[in-house]
């Protein structure tokens, strides 16, 4: 009888067993948090098809407010819970997987604790950073210490106290280790922090650790912020002016050798330059040309001077013969116009010479024919060559 109880019971112990086990927990479940970003990651080793992870939400001191869970699905392996930031509350989490109707045991088993809030009694405690800061040397042995308000960083457009920029900021009080000497309770309420500490002038270099805290919340430098002194801020900036000096000299340097390559290809050769300015001046040269009598007009020659056609007389603007009377003024111009029309005419012989002598063997001679006077109203006709 004893028997016949015990069996449904232990079947009933094993079949509550398999199932449990069927579906394993994740693993490595590890909280981050600060700066008002907080999240949840784990790891799981061969999910199977459907699988899916549950984080259960919680508050510690206010247990009708908890949050719901929130569910993730492969293969993702974290939560954002950046939601979570309230720093007058202490918060808990654990992950679970479930497969359809069975879930896996919640991990880690007793869940994970934390809190913004720096007394807090919570596991996990987060923090903010504090913005960058910077210590800069004075001339009357003291240091000049400044960063932005941490409010501005962290809480500004959120929807949460202080969150309009017409309220005034918060008091963010801190302590600041300065060449081992502290200095505690500072306190600032403006955007920008700013405290001037004495330091030791027989110290080369001055460096300082800042903590504090803001509505409750620990905030902690990143680093120890240190100052160089004055004189090696000097040297600085001197090296800093000759550098720009020495770039600037380089600049010029470079831009008018490339000025001078540009200028110097755009030129043209000697060869082509020649051309070109042969043809300019053959463009500009006004075209002269000789007149030359036509070979099939009769030339007249009068005593002791070259014929000339009537054509050219008439070109020339010479008078007839019979309208010259004996007048000695009216000789003389048609002598000298004559003259003038007989040297052209050579003019042209002369240029025509190369010509003439090629085709010599064609024509050894051109006939012209004229008529020379021998005494007044008696000519004769010959030929010139």
């Amino acid at each position: 009888m004893a028997w016949t109880c015990l069996t449904p019971c232990l079947v009933t112990f094993f079949v509550l067993g398999i199932a449990s086990a069927h579906v394993a927990p994740p693993s490595d479940v590890i909280l981050y948090c600060g700066n008002l970003v907080t999240k949840v990651a784990w790891r799981y080793d061969n999910p199977p098809a459907g699988l899916r992870y549950r984080v259960d939400i919680g508050k510690v001191f206010n247990s009708q407010g908890d949050v719901g869970p929130l569910w993730v699905y492969p293969p993702d392996l974290q939560a954002d819970l950046s939601f979570l930031s309230d720093q007058t509350e202490d918060y808990f989490l654990a992950v679970t997987a479930v497969l359809g109707e069975e879930e896996s045991e919640a991990a880690p088993g007793d869940g994970i604790t934390f809190s913004y809030y720096m007394d807090s009694p919570a596991t996990q405690k987060c923090s903010l950073d504090l913005p960058p800061a910077t210590v800069s040397d004075q001339q009357d042995n003291s240091v000049l210490i400044s960063f932005q308000h941490p409010w501005l960083k962290y809480w500004q457009g959120r929807m949460w106290r202080h969150e309009k920029l017409d309220n005034p900021l918060p008091v963010f009080k801190y302590d600041v280790t300065l060449d081992k000497k502290q200095f505690a309770d500072l306190r600032c309420a403006e955007k920008t922090c700013e405290h001037t500490l004495p330091v030791d002038a027989g110290q080369a270099k001055h460096c300082a650790t800042i903590r504090g805290e803001l509505e409750r919340v620990s905030v902690h430098g990143t680093q120890d912020y240190c100052a160089l002194p004055v004189q090696d801020n000097k040297h600085i900036i001197i090296a800093v002016v000759v550098s720009l000096l020495v770039l600037a000299v380089v600049s010029i340097i470079l831009l008018l050798v490339f000025l001078k390559k540009t200028k110097s290809s755009s030129d043209l050769p000697p060869s082509l330059a020649s051309k070109r300015f042969n043809r300019i001046v053959e463009e500009e040269r006004p075209d002269v040309s000789l007149p030359v009598s036509d070979s099939s007009t009769p030339l007249v020659m009068v005593e002791g001077t070259t014929a000339v056609s009537p054509i050219d007389s008439e070109a020339l603007g010479e008078p007839e013969p019979s309208e010259r009377g004996d007048a000695s003024d009216a000789s003389d111009v048609s002598y000298a116009a004559e003259e003038e029309q007989r040297q052209a005419y050579m003019g042209g012989e002369q240029m025509q010479e190369d010509e003439d002598t090629a085709t010599s063997e064609v024509h050894a001679y051109e006939r012209r024919q004229i008529f020379v006077g021998l005494s007044p109203g008696e000519t004769i006709e010959g030929y010139r060559s």
